[in-house]
């Protein structure tokens, strides 16, 4: 069945309408604790790493530190992996920008005014309101960091979804029925090819996620991705050591599917 990708403001009301929505259809939510247990279940400095990082705003050392590329690496996997499992959604953690061009996965994004998101994070927590005020802030300048440092996109531009709500003049109950009929259009979307497509890019995302957590190499520059046909391996390995493990990390990943080697070696 159709997916589903949620973007949304801290404490939007995201939450809400995911389990409304799932409650009506059948479908499995996934969001931050999931996405924890899947890195506490891959090794314990990824889950620390997961504590510390979780959407925060990468400086320019930590886009090219390998510890967060692996994190940000492993994250675009599960990302993946929980899609594949049909009737899912994903809240937050950049699923709308990782699952991009897929014409079955219908992207949202709930948002409400800042005073309106203060007063709820206020209830729910019990803090002041000077304190809420920070910590409203605080998220929702990592998240946009976040999607603009990985992805190059901006959070707040409309194009890159397909349906926008304002939670705080529409009940959830409303929404989560509009988000109920649009998936249930967006089922028509699927076929063999489009199906295979994001299978494709999960098997791309496990192997790039599996050679940027190898502690025996740091591979400088890495791409992995699925055209529709082949995987393509493009990079940049610094001795012929490290491209065998890379190719042989590779060729026990590949799941069946045909390979584009264009992986290079440093010349110098």
């Amino acid at each position: 069945m159709a997916i589903l990708a949620i973007s949304l403001d801290f404490r939007s009301g995201g939450q809400e309408v995911a389990t409304q929505v799932g409650e009506a259809l059948g479908y499995k939510c996934s969001g931050k604790d999931q996405s924890l247990a899947y890195m506490k279940a891959t090794g314990g400095r990824w889950e620390q790493l997961f504590r510390d990082l979780d959407q925060e705003r990468p400086s320019l050392w930590d886009r090219y530190d390998w510890e967060y590329r692996g994190f940000v690496a492993l994250l675009e996997a599960y990302i993946y992996e929980h899609a594949l499992r049909d009737k899912a959604i994903v809240i937050g953690q950049g699923g709308s920008f990782v699952l991009t061009d897929l014409p079955f996965v219908l992207k949202v994004r709930l948002t409400a005014p800042f005073e309106v998101r203060v007063r709820r994070l206020m209830e729910k927590s019990e803090i002041g309101e000077k304190a809420a005020e920070d910590i409203v802030r605080r998220t929702d300048k990592a998240r946009v960091g976040y999607i603009k440092a990985i992805y190059g996109k901006d959070w707040f531009d409309l194009k890159n979804y397909d349906m926008v709500f304002n939670a705080a003049t529409q009940p959830y109950e409303q929404i989560a029925r509009i988000i109920v009929d649009a998936l249930r259009a967006k089922d028509q979307m699927i076929t063999p090819d489009t199906w295979d497509l994001l299978a494709g890019r999960a098997v791309a995302a496990r192997i790039r996620a599996r050679i940027l957590t190898n502690p025996r190499i740091h591979v400088p520059t890495l791409k992995v991705s699925y055209d529709g046909s082949k995987i393509l391996l493009e990079g940049v390995v610094h001795n012929q050591k490290e491209q065998q493990i890379v190719e042989d990390i590779v060729l026990n990943s590949l799941e069946g599917r045909a390979l584009r080697n264009e992986l290079h070696r440093r010349l110098g």
